[in-house]
């Protein structure tokens, strides 16, 4: 029983978290003696993000409101995640359904979270999984991101913003496609 109890509570660890960086050294970190331009950067909360298929998005978060012309009146999820993560592996055929279903009216913004992936690895992960939303690839951007949206450790961790660009949820771990189908649905009211 004491065995079977342990495997059950290791198997739930697993599934409802999300797996750390492959070196938790990884995170942007600005040294202790910063110069008014990294400050500054560090508080800039608009990101301008370049895709693998070489599109910028530009976009700004603050105080739980998300702005961006290229987004406007679209339900957005912001995903973040890594090629080497089993969790967020699992989550791409479900994210590839829900984009193809409401792909005019919601996007997922991709944000690779690796250091120094090479870019024909990441093709080619791309295609075996058949991706079929925008991957971020701009690797300082990506990390100042995650460091300024409630300080990203560990990957899948999802953000989700409504129509309207009011925050909606985050999702730390697999993204539940359920609860994100109905936040799309009541968005689109």
């Amino acid at each position: 029983m004491k065995k079977l109890y342990l495997f059950t509570l290791v198997i739930f660890a697993v599934i409802f978290t999300g797996c750390g960086s492959e070196d938790e050294a990884q995170a942007v970190v600005i040294k202790d003696s910063k110069s008014f331009k990294e400050l500054k950067k560090q508080g800039n909360k608009t990101y301008t993000l370049e895709t693998t298929a070489g599109e910028t998005i530009k976009l700004t978060v603050e105080n739980d409101k998300l702005t961006s012309e290229d987004l406007k009146n679209k339900v957005v999820l912001i995903n973040f995640w890594a090629t080497w993560c089993p969790p967020c592996k699992e989550e791409i055929p479900m994210f590839n359904r829900v984009y193809e279903k409401y792909q005019d009216d919601f996007v997922i913004i991709g944000v690779l979270y690796e250091k120094n992936k090479d870019m024909k690895a990441l093709a080619d992960f791309m295609r075996e999984f058949n991706m079929k939303f925008p991957v971020t690839i701009n690797e300082q951007e990506n990390f100042r991101m995650a460091k300024n949206f409630d300080d990203v450790k560990r990957v899948p961790e999802s953000f989700l913003y409504g129509k309207d660009g009011k925050f909606l949820e985050k999702f730390v771990g697999l993204v539940d496609e359920q609860t994100l189908l109905n936040h799309i649905e009541n968005s689109l009211k």
